[in-house]
C-alpha cells in the first residue's frame, strides 16, 4: 500500500513539474492590466558626446542613462554597432562618439 501511495505521488510530482518547466508559472501571475492592454515599443537613439580624459564606455552610460532597462551585453553591442572603430582602439580624448539611448513609447492604449 505505502508503495501505490508513493508511486502515485511521484508521478502527481513530476507531472506538476512537467507542467511548470514546459508552460510555466509565469503566464498565471497577476498583471496589471492596463500593461497587458497598451502596445509598449522601445525606440533607440544616440547622443553624440565628445570624450575627455578618463572617459570609459561604462561612465558614459552611467551619465546618459535610458528610460529602459538594457541589459549592459545589449547596450554595447548597440554602442559598438554605433561606434565601430572603438571596437579595436581606446577612446581618445575629444573624439566624437555616439551613446545608444532607449526610450519607451506606448501605443495603442485600450482604456
Amino acid at each position: 500500500m505505502r508503495f501505490l501511495l508513493f508511486t502515485v505521488v511521484f508521478f502527481l510530482l513530476a507531472a506538476v513539474i512537467k507542467i511548470d518547466l514546459t508552460e510555466g508559472t509565469v503566464p498565471l501571475a497577476a498583471f496589471n492590466e492596463e500593461e497587458l492592454q497598451c502596445n509598449q515599443q522601445i525606440t533607440i537613439t544616440s547622443v553624440s558626446v565628445v570624450t575627455t580624459a578618463g572617459d570609459s564606455v561604462q561612465s558614459l552610460f552611467a551619465a546618459y542613462p535610458s528610460e529602459v532597462d538594457i541589459s549592459l551585453p545589449e547596450r554595447m553591442a548597440q554602442f559598438y554597432e554605433l561606434n565601430p572603430h572603438l571596437k579595436k582602439q581606446a577612446m581618445v580624448p575629444g573624439e566624437l562618439i555616439k551613446i545608444p539611448i532607449y526610450d519607451k513609447r506606448v501605443q495603442n492604449c485600450k482604456k
